[in-house]
């Protein structure tokens, strides 16, 4: 097949949910693309993308490269080339809690994974997300520098001051040599350069974290993303405004609404993989749990249908497991190439996420549906970008 006529879902330098827009405008090969740039502007302009002239341009031009340069794959990576690169990554982060370090394992190396944290409500999913926030910042190794981390927070579920007592807590284990100012002064810029941003809805969503890569630039510092949660803005918002911030016609029926979540969850599960293999870092999505009902039994399984569970690399499931125990818990890890099934227990302490004997479980399956769901977690400010 010629390159000219590749089909434009199959063009690295066009993103999926714009592939999908050309196509509905009758560019369905790279040769239509290029013969009209003008449709490229239109669905680029519908997707709200700016600045648009320069976007376009550089996409045009990303496009024309791949169909003429056939020797593009002469790029392409050995399998040998990719072990020995997974080999010599470090993990980003080492966590307080044993149990959870060993199960997750490379996850905690970045360079393109994407992980997904799900639970009910109150076993611990922004916990977790703090306790790794921390745990990048702050190093293992007591001489190295402390790193940066973002947290995108689409809940309100951030609290600084819980955040500054498990910054505190780890920065005493790690670095016990520190005399009281050194101490303050180190923790001090461990909470500065945490950038927390909170995202209303799922524009907002959308737009910070294709915003991302512009921040980062300059900051190489930064070893985690996290957005806490995923699930929120699309299973609360979208629904009811996708007509109004999407332009999609309110007569065309429930699957248009699903069709574009679906769209626009898989760009940004894209963009998060991209800019953890651009930069080697740790990127981390939250869901929430749901019900699913087959002929006759239901049971919980992780929001958001189908087509986002192909999106994460890793699924971790929090379940709280004893109610007459506070902070007690269960971690399994569904879905990984290398430790499917394995559990560990963990505790939410005072100080954060800690090991709980036994620390390594044996593997099952967890049984959400004899949790009960406790109330949501309570609100706290957060700052912006700028920060």
């Amino acid at each position: 097949m010629d390159a000219i006529s590749m089909d434009v879902r199959i063009l690295q330098s066009i993103p999926t949910p714009v592939a999908d827009a050309l196509i509905a405008k009758g560019c369905r090969q790279a040769a239509g693309v290029l013969a009209r740039p003008e449709a490229l502007k239109e669905v680029l302009a519908q997707h709200h993308v700016t600045p648009l002239e320069q976007r376009a341009e550089a996409m045009l031009k990303q496009c024309h490269q791949e169909v003429t340069q056939p020797a593009a794959w002469r790029r392409a990576d050995s399998a040998l080339s990719l072990l020995r690169k997974s080999q010599a990554r470090r993990p980003r982060a080492t966590l307080p809690c044993r149990g959870l370090d060993q199960l997750l394992g490379n996850a905690l190396c970045g360079g393109g994974a994407l992980l997904e944290v799900c639970g009910l409500p109150g076993s611990g999913k922004t916990q977790f997300c703090l306790q790794l926030c921390a745990a990048v910042q702050i190093p293992l190794d007591p001489n190295a520098r402390l790193a940066e981390a973002v947290f995108v927070d689409t809940e309100g579920s951030f609290v600084p001051e819980r955040y500054l007592q498990m910054c505190e807590a780890l920065l005493a284990e790690r670095r016990p040599h520190l005399d009281p100012p050194a101490a303050a002064k180190q923790l001090e810029t461990v909470m500065r350069q945490l950038h927390v941003c909170r995202a209303y809805d799922a524009t907002e969503l959308y737009a910070t974290i294709k915003q991302l890569p512009s921040f980062l630039k300059g900051r190489p510092l930064v070893g985690a993303i996290v957005v806490d949660s995923i699930a929120f803005s699309f299973r609360h918002e979208l629904m009811e405004n996708t007509a109004q911030r999407f332009f999609v016609p309110a007569d065309r029926g429930f699957h248009v609404f699903r069709c574009l979540e679906a769209e626009v969850l898989a760009d940004l599960a894209a963009s998060l993989r991209q800019l953890g293999a651009h930069h080697e870092l740790l990127a981390v999505v939250t869901n929430h749990m749901t019900t699913r009902f087959g002929e006759d039994q239901s049971w919980l399984a992780p929001a958001l249908g189908e087509s986002w569970a192909h999106q994460p690399s890793c699924q971790l499931r929090l379940e709280k497991t004893d109610w007459a125990s506070p902070g007690l818990g269960r971690a399994t890890l569904t879905k990984s190439v290398l430790k499917a099934n394995n559990s560990c227990a963990y505790r939410i302490l005072p100080a954060g996420l800690r090991d709980e004997v036994p620390r390594i479980l044996p593997a099952q399956s967890p049984d959400f549906g004899s949790a009960r769901p406790q109330g949501p977690p309570s609100h706290g400010c957060c700052g912006a970008w700028s920060s």
